[in-house]
């Protein structure tokens, strides 16, 4: 039996921009974190059933490294304007 794997997939958090919304999010109903949802992540994990999967997403609550240490695999998703933060995982 193959090993079930602890995987861990981070959507990086918004630099300000047009995309992040930081100014528009205040004008937003209730207690809105981000605007932007990828259906990427979630889509990935379910093609894994066999393996423990976390979905992070760095504009909703904040990453701690210590944890993403108990990870066997850490994925980073994200579109051109979140380059320097996916950089930053390296």
């Amino acid at each position: 039996m193959a090993k079930r794997l602890k995987i861990c997939l981070i959507n990086p958090r918004f630099e300000p921009s047009y995309w992040g919304f930081d100014y528009a999010l205040p004008l937003y109903p209730g207690h809105v974190k981000c605007t932007m949802v990828t259906g990427a992540l979630p889509h990935l994990a379910s093609l894994t059933p066999d393996h423990e999967v976390y979905i992070l997403d760095e504009n909703v609550e904040a990453i701690d490294f210590a944890f993403l240490q108990t990870f066997d695999v850490v994925g980073v998703t994200g579109m051109n304007v979140q380059k320097y933060r996916m950089r930053a995982f390296l």
